[in-house]
């Protein structure tokens, strides 16, 4: 699996499996420290965030801890888990955290988080946070690149920020993380025969994040 944590596990630590199970109060931590106020009020476009708003989510910390019911905001520009303490304060976690699980209103899964801590065998796995869109012998990563860009309008001394997002993917297979912008792509990483012969049975259909998380999910079917 190197070293992956996959959708199925991390439904099952939700359901009591982890080392320990604990609620949003005890996610608190000394060290933790509170959001700058105003931070993000000159960015005019973009947004650092995944989710603008918050969102109820499970933390799997690095010690096997599962905490349930955390209101979350995941920065992906400054890789940060953000969230409410009991008091209402905006706080950024400095626990060691492999995995963040959001929750929908019937509080199914509906998005999974995973960082290098979470692919400890794979030795090329990139920094940050990265959307687990996939996952069996093979994974699919989205990762979210967002730049910071500092502008001043002439004769303005308030300068403007924008916040740009490149969309990457990412195939996990043998221990490592590559870049994939099409089925060649995969085709090429996977070497299977039988997944080449699908692939070039899509080449006509548009290319897009639906046709790259199917073909993984294909793959995985045939093992």
């Amino acid at each position: 699996m190197c070293g992956l944590l996959t959708a199925a596990m991390l439904m099952l630590a939700a359901g009591g499996l982890a080392q320990k199970r604990v609620g949003n109060p005890l996610f608190l931590h000394m060290h933790d420290k509170m959001v700058e106020t105003g931070k993000w009020e000159t960015v005019i476009e973009g947004s650092p965030f995944f989710n603008a708003d918050w969102r109820p989510a499970a933390i799997l910390l690095a010690n096997g801890t599962l905490v349930n019911n955390v209101p979350v905001k995941m920065n992906l520009l400054e890789n940060e888990v953000h969230y409410l303490d009991t008091a209402g304060r905006e706080m950024v976690t400095t626990q060691a955290v492999k995995s963040v699980i959001f929750r929908d209103e019937s509080n199914d899964t509906s998005a999974v988080f995973v960082n290098k801590l979470a692919l400890a065998n794979a030795v090329t796995a990139p920094e940050g946070w990265m959307q687990l869109l996939a996952t069996g012998k093979a994974s699919l990563l989205k990762r979210f690149l967002k730049q910071d860009i500092e502008t001043k309008a002439y004769s303005s001394a308030t300068p403007e920020r924008r916040i740009n997002t490149t969309i990457q993917y990412l195939l996990l297979y043998n221990g490592r993380v590559e870049k994939v912008q099409s089925l060649d792509d995969i085709a090429d990483l996977l070497e299977s025969a039988a997944f080449s012969t699908w692939a070039a049975r899509q080449r006509g259909a548009k290319k897009s994040e639906q046709q790259l998380k199917a073909a993984v999910d294909y793959f995985n079917s045939l093992q």
